[in-house]
Parts: C-alpha cells; structure tokens; sequence
C-alpha cells in the first residue's frame, strides 16, 4: 500500500461512513449470523469474510455470495477514489474489525491466523488508519 493510498483511504473513511458498504454487501442470513456467532466464519482483514474450520454448503455459499457483492461494491468505491480495490477493501476491512466484530467472534489479521475476539480491542495492522 503506497504512502498515497494510506492518506486517500483514510481520508475517505468518512465517505465511507456516509456511502457506506451497501447493505446487501453486509447483509447476513440466519446460517451465516449463526455461523459468526459459533466462530466458524469471521471477518478478515482484507475486508471479507473468511471460513475458519469447517461449515455447511449453504454456509460457504452464502459466504461467497457476500464477498462478490462486497468485491463489487469495493470495485465501485475503489474507482471513485482512485485507489486499488485490494487497498480500498483493506480499508473497509480495518474499519470492520475496528467496529463490527463483536466479543466472542472470530477474525483473520493479515498474519492468516485466526483469533477470537475479547474485551480488548483488536490489534489493527499497521496499514490501518488512526
């Protein structure tokens, strides 16, 4: 991520407060709401959500489904900001750690490994803006 693309993602954070991630892009069903709540699909740094063990067909397509909208929304904000799509979704993804995952829900850092989130506040990467 270029020193640029740092202060125009986190410029536009407040954009992206005001834009937003569409809702169909965070929208969840019943399984994936349960399958977040049990751990086994949390989000991730890079701004989708990942699968952390083993899930249901219909989880893992409902997971997909999610992140292709997600990619498409990030698409669409990423060009009209002038930054990459995979800086854009890092961006969206530090916001989401920061303030979507909830105590006791798993989450992915840019390390591959898989935590479980407590009362502490989660360790952003260092790319995250401040």
């Amino acid at each position: 991520m270029t020193k640029a693309s740092k202060f125009l993602i986190a410029a536009g954070f407040g954009a992206l407060m005001a834009v937003g991630v569409t809702g169909y892009a965070w929208a969840q069903s019943g399984v994936v709401s349960q399958a977040i709540s049990a751990g086994t699909v949390g989000e991730q740094a890079d701004g989708y959500l990942g699968v952390r063990g083993s899930v249901s067909g219909a989880v893992r397509a409902e997971v997909d489904s999610i992140n292709i909208k997600r990619r498409a929304a990030y698409t669409e904000q990423a060009a009209s900001r002038g930054v990459t799509v995979q800086d854009w979704a890092a961006a969206v993804g530090c916001r989401t750690l920061a303030s979507r995952v909830k105590t006791g829900e798993a989450y992915r850092l840019p390390d591959g490994v898989w935590r479980v989130r407590d009362a502490a506040p989660i360790p952003l990467p260092g790319y995250c803006a401040t």
